[in-house]
Order: structure tokens, then sequence, then C-alpha cells
């Protein structure tokens, strides 16, 4: 009983979505072809029979889908592309996403690009989109720079993380060698009478972040600086005036941005679709051609001659 209600659960529940691992989820897409798709070619079948309902469906739905796939690809007036499919079964919406992924120098990703041994000018958001110069007001008002700004503060902050990792419990997840480091640093500048704060070590991006673009592969290079800080607090547990204190030395840390595949999905269901018709419309002029020839041999059968009355 227990079962049964748990797969009967998300179609009482309406206002919680249906997870993708339910069987109504699974379902949902076989049963909707099956009823719609099966009713036109039911209807078609009792017209044209079963092979020319099937190409004629064959045709008005791979037709269709290659209309829907264009715009999806391509956009159109007022519509930007790729809002469409955006993954192939068994992915998710960030499968071919545009994304930002970080690095340190010395790396094994940093091998990549020359951006980080200095052969690439680093410059500001504002300088890189030529915007330099305009009053504030206007470079937040453009649409080029309210995108990129957000898109590097994303990744500001992917970069932020992986300089200094920190789990659910505020500990941060550093090598022996960098954390000894840090903490010999944190003996000499501790108040007195002050305790660690949860959590303890902490890093902040210091000044704006820069972007470049790399001159080997091409892709957008981010840098950016961390400082790792000490947090301390009272016996009340209430920060203190001088925390959070600097220790360590600043890090530069990369990130080179991935303009991802939101097309490809597009893409290949317009040639699936564009295959499915050329295929439905040569079987369904092969189909005519055939009917054509079978009305033509109908109508040149020759009829029986009457025979003569015996005079």
């Amino acid at each position: 009983m227990t079962g049964l209600l748990s797969l009967l659960s998300p179609f009482v529940a309406v206002e919680q979505a249906i997870p993708a691992s339910h069987p109504a989820a699974w379902l949902a897409v076989p049963l909707g072809l099956l009823f719609f798709s099966g009713s036109v070619y039911v209807l078609l079948w009792s017209n044209y029979g079963a092979r020319k309902g099937a190409a004629i469906y064959g045709v008005a739905f791979f037709g269709f889908g290659l209309l829907i796939g264009l715009f999806w690809w391509f956009g159109g007036p007022g519509i930007p592309p790729y809002l469409g499919i955006t993954h192939f079964p068994g992915g998710d919406n960030t499968q071919f996403a545009e994304d930002w992924h970080p690095f340190e120098p010395g790396s094994e990703r940093a091998d990549f690009f020359t951006a980080d041994d200095g052969e690439a000018e680093f410059v500001s958001l504002e300088e890189y989109l030529g915007l330099q110069g305009q009053d504030e007001e206007t470079v937040q008002a453009d649409p080029a720079y309210a995108n990129l700004a957000g898109s590097t503060q994303a990744a500001t902050e992917d970069m932020r993380g992986a300089f200094l990792p920190i789990d659910a419990n505020g500990v941060a997840l550093i090598g022996v060698e960098r954390r000894t480091a840090l903490e010999d640093e944190v003996a000499e500048v501790q108040p007195e009478g002050s305790r660690r704060g949860n959590p303890f070590y902490t890093a902040e991006a210091t000044g704006d972040p820069q972007i470049a673009d790399d001159p080997d592969t091409g892709l957008r290079i981010l840098r950016a600086e961390f400082q790792t800080y000490a947090n301390f607090v009272d016996e009340d547990g209430v920060p203190l005036d001088e925390s959070p204190i600097a220790v360590g030395e600043s890090t530069e840390w990369f990130s080179f941005y991935d303009p991802g595949m939101r097309w490809l999905p597009s893409a290949a269901w317009t040639i699936v679709s564009l295959l499915g018709f050329l295929l439905s419309l040569f079987w369904l002029d092969r189909l005519e051609i055939r009917d054509r020839r079978l009305l033509a041999d109908d109508v040149e059968q020759p009829e029986d001659l009457a025979v003569p009355i015996a005079q």
C-alpha cells in the first residue's frame, strides 16, 4: 500500500514537481506521442490506408519538426536562438551551457593557455567592451556589460571557492603545508582574549577582476587576486572590529570561458527532422507513383468484345 501511495503521490500533490526518476516522467513522452500521433495516424489510415497514411503523417510531423528546429537553432524576429531543447536524453540544462572554469597558475589546465604567462593584456570589463570613459549610468545600462558583469561575478565566486574551498562545517579544505603556514601567521596576529570564528578562514577578491583574450585559443580569460583572512570573535561570539585579518600572501587565479554548444541539441533535432522529412516525402512520392500506375493499368484494360450472334 505504501508503494502504491508513493507512486501516486506526484499526481495527488500537484504543487510538487515530479522527479525525473518517477515512472510518470518516463511515460509522459511515449504516452503523449501515442495519443497525439496515434489518433492522427488512425484517421489518415482510415482514409488513405496504412502505408500512405504513415507517409503523409511522416511528411507533416517531420516538416513541422524541421520548422521549429530552425527557429530553435537560429532564432527569429524577436526570438533569440537556443530556446528549444537544451540537452540530450539523460542530460540536464547545463550539458551544453556556457560556463567559466577556474584554474591556478602551474596547473595542468593552465598549460593550454598563455594569457596567464603574461602574454595577454588584462583590462577592466569596461575597457574590454569599449566603454571606458563613459559615465557609470551609461555603463550599467549597457546590455553587453550587464551580461558580462553578471557572468564574471559568478566566475569570480567559483575561483574564490577553488582558491579556498570550505565544507559545510566551515572547515577550510586546504593542504597540510598551506595550513601550517597560515597557522604560524595566525599565532602572530591573533588578538588577545579572542577566539576563532566559524568559519575561521575565508577569502575575498582584492580589486576588480580583469579580462583578456588568450592569444593561442582565443577564449576569454578572467584574472582575479584573492586574499585569505582569519576571523576572530570575542567571548560572546561577536566579531572583533579588527577582524577579519589578512593572513598569507594574495594569489592570482584565472578562469577561462567555455562558450558551450547550446546550438547542438537544436541542430541535431533539425537535421534528424530534415532526414525524416525527405525520407517520408520520397516514400509518399513512390506510393503516389504506384497508385497512378495501377490506375492507368485499370483504365487501359481492354473490354471484352461481344461474341457476334450467329446468323
